[in-house]
């Protein structure tokens, strides 16, 4: 009797296993290569045989998809799991979102999130469509949006603000980002190193570079953000672009200080950095040690 338990268990587990071997969704659809054609012909391939999947194989394949800017297929994958029955959380309500704004524009994905069940709009699906207008630089609507998101008490974040500071930014309005600022001071919500970027940035558009200054000692006295490598770089290119080529290379200084983790990415700041300034001899030195550390 025990014998035949255990031949029955080992048999199951064999059965179990083999499932997991089958070759995993997301390695089908990249078996033959990156390109579009490819990953939709595969796609096509596995949608038309209607093999089952686990959910977390359709989670990792949408994820792949999105990483590599191919927002088509992962809407139609997205879509064809749910024609089959896979249920969506929130979480997958939101990516649905993002995909529709990419692959078929912002009006169908706020189409989408209209007809969403009051329980699936929370603050993961709100965001994904807020996220939605500042990518695609729809001031107004994000604007709207923030404010019913701070009405309906969803948790605002540092996250949000940045976003809508950065459409700011780019659509050539920096003057509006002190305004943000204050916001975010009236409701407690901490910023991050980005934030402090950004509010730099804008001040430094508008040629307030006493502004920036005041920024960066707000920073140090606040405590909360300890400003890194990039914060630094923020500042030196600023004071470049000024012409204050001695603060530009105290600034340069603090960011060799903060590199602790001897990021490539600071070193190429240095170089482009001291070489505005005409320091060569610093150009030179932050060469050799970046030679050195390769």
């Amino acid at each position: 009797m025990a014998f035949m338990q255990k031949f029955l268990q080992t048999k199951s587990v064999t059965k179990r296993g083999n499932k997991y071997l089958e070759e995993a969704l997301y390695k089908r659809l990249f078996k033959e290569g990156s390109s579009e054609v490819s990953v939709r012909q595969q796609l096509n391939q596995f949608l038309k045989s209607k093999k089952r999947v686990y959910k977390w194989e359709v989670g990792h394949s949408l994820k792949i998809l999105r990483h590599r800017d191919r927002f088509y297929p992962a809407l139609k994958l997205s879509e064809a799991m749910a024609e089959r029955g896979m249920n969506k959380t929130v979480s997958d309500h939101a990516i649905h979102i993002d995909l529709i704004a990419k692959a078929r524009g912002i009006a169908a994905a706020e189409a989408y999130f209209i007809d969403l069940p009051e329980t699936s709009k929370n603050h993961l699906t709100y965001g994904a469509l807020f996220n939605c207008y500042c990518k695609e630089l729809v001031t107004e609507k994000a604007e709207a949006l923030l404010e019913k998101m701070n009405e309906l008490k969803l948790g605002l974040t540092s996250m949000h603000y940045n976003s809508l500071m950065t459409l700011y930014t780019k659509t050539g309005h920096p003057e509006k980002i002190p305004a943000i600022i204050q916001e975010m001071k009236a409701y407690d919500i901490m910023p991050d190193s980005y934030t402090y970027n950004v509010w730099m940035r804008a001040l430094a558009a508008v040629g307030d570079i006493s502004g920036v200054e005041r920024v960066i000692d707000e920073m140090k006295r606040d405590g909360r953000v300890a400003g890194d490598w990039t914060t630094y770089s923020n500042l030196a290119s600023i004071y470049v672009d000024a012409g204050l080529f001695e603060r530009a290379e105290k600034a340069l200084k603090e960011l060799e200080k903060r590199n602790a983790c001897r990021d490539l990415s600071a070193f190429q700041f240095l170089i482009t950095l001291y070489g505005r300034t005409g320091n060569l001899l610093e150009v030179y030195r932050v060469w050799r040690s970046k030679v050195g550390f390769s």
